[in-house]
């Protein structure tokens, strides 16, 4: 059982943040064509193609900075165990 003040608790709402950010960083890439395909200008398709395709890198940047060190270190003590637990089975 999950204690109301363990680190778990207190960091779950930015993982899950920071999670959603990348997804959503990836999931604007397929936003593209539909930019590309819009009746605007050329100049705005270019920096909206531009703005999209540096999605995933900038939402990585605002996850990591969101998240910070005691949520990667949960992430390693509660992904990385589940994928040892697996491998050794």
């Amino acid at each position: 059982m999950v204690e109301k003040d363990s680190p778990s608790v207190r960091l779950g709402w930015r993982f899950a943040v920071g999670v959603v950010l990348i997804v959503g960083g990836y999931i604007a890439w397929t936003l593209i064509p539909v930019a590309v395909a819009t009746d605007l200008p050329t100049g705005v398709k270019s920096a909206l193609t531009a703005l999209l395709g540096a999605t995933p890198l900038l939402t990585k940047v605002a996850a990591v900075a969101l998240m910070g060190r005691p949520a990667y270190d949960l992430f390693k003590r509660s992904v990385l165990k589940s994928l040892r637990l697996r491998a050794s089975s």
